[in-house]
């Protein structure tokens, strides 16, 4: 729409016109350019958004992931060769045991070790398996004092990874099992791995610990 101002002359007589706004097409460009600006905008917006939340995502799962193995060293470098005296007459015996599992067709471990804390509390009875819950392979871990398994309590450390290995090199190749029973010693290093999906690409972590040769008092 265009609207025209009429501007007399010195004699009274309408002699042009000035011309104010806009015309309907200029409008319409102007919409059109700024559906357009306004389209790129969003869509940059939700990209950088979706770019975001995928980092905070991925972020979490290394930092999960490595405070886990961490954590996992620390307890291993820490680890007794024998239960303490009041699991002498206990059901469940285990010092330092690897064991292979198979979780949803995926090859997992179970690591149960008798160890000090990294807390610092004393001598736990600690244990690390994979459950499967909705599809997904979560870490979990148990831990109750040493001959107080009362006291247990169970823990989620990590969800949704795609596998969890712990191995000992043995006769100059790494092994997925270990049992102290069998051995009456402690294996000379353990290697740990986690590994989970980072956007379509396996990633594995890895931490090397070698455990204190020792007994408990």
């Amino acid at each position: 729409m265009k609207i025209l101002n009429f501007i007399p002359n010195k004699s009274g007589q309408i002699s042009n016109f000035k011309s104010n706004g806009f015309t309907l097409i200029e409008i319409l460009i102007s919409l059109t350019l700024l559906t357009i600006v306004l389209g790129a905008v969003y869509s940059s917006f939700f990209s950088v958004n979706s770019v975001l939340e995928r980092f905070d995502n991925v972020s979490l799962k290394y930092h999960e992931a490595r405070t886990a193995l961490d954590i996992m060293r620390r307890e291993i470098e820490g680890a007794s060769q024998k239960n303490s005296q009041a699991d002498k007459d206990a059901e469940d015996k285990k010092a330092f045991v690897i064991k292979d599992r198979d979780i949803a067709g995926k090859s997992t471990s179970e690591l149960d070790l008798t160890a000090f804390s990294f807390k610092g509390s004393g001598l736990n009875a600690i244990s690390y398996y994979v459950e499967e819950k909705d599809g997904k392979l979560n870490l979990l871990k148990k831990e109750a004092p040493s001959g107080m398994k009362s006291r247990e309590y169970s823990v989620e450390i990590i969800e949704g990874i795609e596998g969890f290995t712990v191995e000992t090199f043995f006769k100059n190749q790494w092994v997925k099992t270990w049992d102290t029973a069998n051995t009456s010693k402690l294996p000379g290093i353990v290697r740990v791995s986690i590994e989970f999906d980072d956007n379509g690409s396996k990633v594995k972590l890895v931490e090397y610990a070698k455990p204190r040769v020792g007994t408990t008092l």
